[in-house]
């Protein structure tokens, strides 16, 4: 990935600034334990609710730099859209490879909310949050070499 890329550096910022906005958020929201998190019922919401548009950020920024990719053809699905960017040197293949369930779970979030729990919500805003950290600091790298 020698050649400079016609990315929109503008769409890639803001949806940066939509991630980094998000994690502002979710770091309101109680999570010491579950009885802080269960205190309020919507602590639940909001955290799915800002844990969906980090997701969408990811998902956007990878989904742009790709289709700027030389004969990249379409990613058949968000998945790969995350394998793929460790394709391109873009992320680390050790952290792709950690993240790209984040795929699934925005789909969970959106369509099968039912299916989510608090536990799990609360493991997410515990344990998974330093990952969007790292995914803006490897985008502001790329944007730098550009």
């Amino acid at each position: 990935m020698n050649d400079k890329l016609t990315i929109d550096r503008e769409k890639i910022i803001a949806r940066v600034e939509d991630i980094k906005n998000a994690l502002l958020e979710l770091g309101k929201i109680p999570n010491k334990t579950m009885a802080d998190f269960a205190a309020d019922k919507n602590y639940f919401y909001l955290a799915s609710y800002w844990l969906r548009i980090a997701i969408e950020g990811v998902l956007t920024i990878g989904t742009h730099i790709l289709s700027r990719m030389p004969a990249n053809g379409q990613q058949k699905n968000y998945t790969q859209i995350i394998l793929s960017l460790a394709d391109y040197g873009i992320l680390p293949r050790d952290f792709a490879q950690k993240i790209k369930g984040m795929a699934g779970y925005r789909n969970r979030l959106a369509r099968l909310y039912w299916n989510v729990s608090k536990e799990e919500v609360l493991n997410t805003l515990q344990n998974e949050l330093s990952d969007f950290q790292k995914f803006v600091g490897y985008i502001e790298d790329f944007l730098a070499k550009q």
